[in-house]
């Protein structure tokens, strides 16, 4: 069995994969251990805020339109989730590439999207950890994590 970073997000999927091991085994040993904080990249730890950052949205009555008419009125509304979060804020607080596309959090790139620095996604997250504090949002900082190695470096 490889080695998984379980939070309560990819927990059905763990499930899965221990049971096909165990068809295949019959049986298992696990064991648990707190998450190593060093293993915190910023792309990880900006998904992690994104998903507290949706859940507030949400909870203070922050939807989708299912549909925006030729008028721009809007019908029927959806639940606003992380991967609108994700979309809102990156757009909002990443910078855009030469052509005005959006960069992407991946650090090889991916769909034609240009990957972005490791100083702009630095920048990013300041801004929504700002941008979270002001809400009243707790944002999660490991100890050790890339955000809080740069940070430390800038002071």
């Amino acid at each position: 069995m490889k080695d998984y970073q379980l939070t309560p997000h990819n927990l059905q999927e763990f499930f899965l994969e221990l049971q096909n091991e165990l068809k295949e085994t019959q049986s298992l040993v696990v064991s648990t251990q707190p998450a190593g904080a060093g293993k915190w990249g910023m792309a990880r730890l900006w998904r992690m805020w994104i998903a507290a950052t949706a859940k507030f949205m949400a909870g203070n009555g922050v939807t989708m339109p299912l549909m925006i008419a030729q008028d721009g009125s809007y019908h029927g509304s959806r639940p606003f989730d992380a991967n609108d979060a994700h979309e809102l804020f990156t757009s909002k607080f990443m910078p855009q590439g030469s052509n005005g596309e959006r960069l992407s959090w991946s650090k090889s790139g991916r769909d034609d999207m240009r990957a972005a620095t490791k100083g702009e996604r630095y920048m990013a997250m300041m801004r929504l950890e700002e941008w979270m504090s002001e809400k009243g949002i707790q944002a999660f900082k490991p100890a050790e994590s890339e955000y809080e190695k740069l940070r430390r470096e800038q002071e």
